[in-house]
């Protein structure tokens, strides 16, 4: 297929009947539940929670900004396109909006509920139900709708487990919620999967951010949700929601600097990670500075690795992105090849339909060839599309 433009990041959001058709019977009562908001729209009730997340603002595409609501959406509404939830309707809703291919990931509050779980037989049962609903219903054109494989938060040997079945799924990537080993941090025995990953030539994806499974059940535990506070009476809770939505990308640099500072890439060169919805204009600086702080620091540090981070940034990382006209400002600092474009349908962020006039409009200037690989070209090499 020739592919010219590919959204490196889309979601989601699960249908109302997904807990139904794909996941068992027995595992029904721990399922996350479709309930009401207080303005009466439709909402998820997520492990430990007495505050539903609503769906307001994961089914934006085709709403006008003045008319985003994060309460009191449903369903049903006339103005939800189905191609929120329905996967033979999302290839419509690309058809109109131009866009040729589409790098899927799960919902993170619903894959946040069962990573979440101290019971490794409802976490596997949960990944697995989404996993058979992604690949059975939102890859009605394979070509075109490409899930990554959720992988559990149980521990290595599930994990490599897992990548096992991704493969025979004929998934092209992964996507990790936490550390293969389920652990706060990054460790040794996370090495293991690292090189099962590399045999399988699969790339790997953090969606933001990777979350440990016991700071989930803590935060489960708290009944804390995505939008804790948010709601009528509670004094500037969105104001400080929005602010956040708009830092996200904080979360990042640790977690990129430590698997660099870790020496991952000196044990295995050819793992290529790809770090979701994290924008790129701030890359740049970042790695200035972590270059920095290793040149003055590594030999207290003991921090032994064999080139400067930065290179390893480029030879072995990528990141998406959906509005950041700086980061294209300063794309050959960042890396032409190591930066895709997306929507982040059917989210917020989106510009459904007008994706088209957004790329013109942002991508002014630009040589054609890395206007290419930006939006189509890398994706295809990093995903093998072509293959």
């Amino acid at each position: 297929m020739n592919y010219k433009i590919i959204s490196a990041d889309v979601h989601i959001t699960e249908p109302p009947d997904i807990w139904k058709n794909h996941l068992p019977e027995k595992y029904q009562e721990h399922a996350p539940k479709l309930v009401k908001d207080h303005e009466g729209g439709d909402a998820w009730l997520y492990a430990g929670s007495a505050n539903p997340d609503p769906i307001g603002l994961t089914t934006t595409p085709g709403k006008r900004f003045e008319d985003f609501r994060w309460h009191g959406v449903s369903y049903d509404d006339p103005d939800v396109r189905p191609g929120c939830f329905n996967g033979k309707a999302r290839l419509e809703d690309m058809d109109i909006d131009g866009i040729d291919a589409e790098i899927i990931f799960p919902p993170q509050r619903t894959i946040g509920h069962w990573l979440g779980n101290a019971d490794d037989e409802l976490v596997h049962a949960g990944v697995d139900a989404y996993n058979e609903f992604a690949f059975d219903e939102f890859a009605v054109d394979p070509k075109r709708q490409i899930p990554m494989f959720q992988l559990p938060s149980t521990g290595v040997d599930n994990a490599i487990r897992y990548l096992e079945k991704a493969k025979e799924n004929g998934a092209t990537g992964v996507v990790i919620g936490c550390w293969p080993s389920g652990k706060e941090n990054l460790s040794a025995e996370d090495d293991k999967f690292w090189a099962a990953l590399v045999e399988s030539g699969l790339p790997l994806t953090i969606h933001i951010n990777v979350i440990g499974r016991e700071s989930r059940m803590k935060a489960q535990k708290a009944g804390s949700t995505a939008t804790q506070g948010v709601k009528k009476g509670a004094p500037n809770a969105n104001q400080r929601a929005i602010g956040g939505m708009a830092g996200v990308f904080a979360m990042v640099p640790p977690t990129l600097g430590n698997m660099i500072f870790q020496g991952i890439f000196d044990r295995f060169p050819d793992l290529k990670v790809i770090l979701i919805e994290t924008g790129v204009g701030w890359i740049p600086h970042f790695m200035e500075q972590l270059d920095d702080r290793y040149w003055r620091n590594r030999g207290w540090g003991e921090i032994n690795i064999k080139e400067a981070p930065s290179y390893y940034w480029h030879q072995n990382f990528a990141a998406t992105f959906i509005m950041d006209v700086i980061g294209l400002q300063i794309r050959h600092a960042v890396g032409v090849e190591n930066m895709m474009w997306s929507t982040d349908y059917p989210h917020h962020g989106c510009d459904w339909p007008y994706s088209r006039k957004v790329i013109d409009e942002t991508f002014v200037g630009i040589d054609p060839t890395e206007r290419e690989k930006i939006l189509a070209g890398n994706a295809v090499r990093l995903w093998k599309l072509d293959q």
